[in-house]
């Protein structure tokens, strides 16, 4: 069975955050053992937590998408086929 601490990276930040507020409960208001276990899992979590924010991209290295062109609709033949006015 995979233990919880090795969960961790594969967590999404808003699972994390929720996780270390609960682990943060427990510590304050658990039983002996859950406050245990929380106390060993909280360092974890703060590690994997900084281990993101530090190898999060720069806001240069990030490379935004072109906007996407809209189409336009293309000319009926009859409209086309029209003599210029300028004729």
């Amino acid at each position: 069975m995979t233990t919880l601490a090795e969960k961790l990276p594969t967590m999404t930040d808003p699972d994390l955050k929720a996780l270390r507020a609960n682990a943060a409960r427990l510590l304050e208001q658990g039983t002996p053992v859950q406050m245990t276990a929380a106390g060993e899992i909280i360092p974890l979590i703060d590690e994997e937590a900084a281990r993101r924010v530090a190898n999060k991209p720069t806001g240069a290295a990030v490379r935004k998408r072109a906007p996407v062109k809209k189409k336009e609709a293309p000319a009926s033949g009859h409209q086309t086929a029209l003599p210029s006015k300028a004729a």
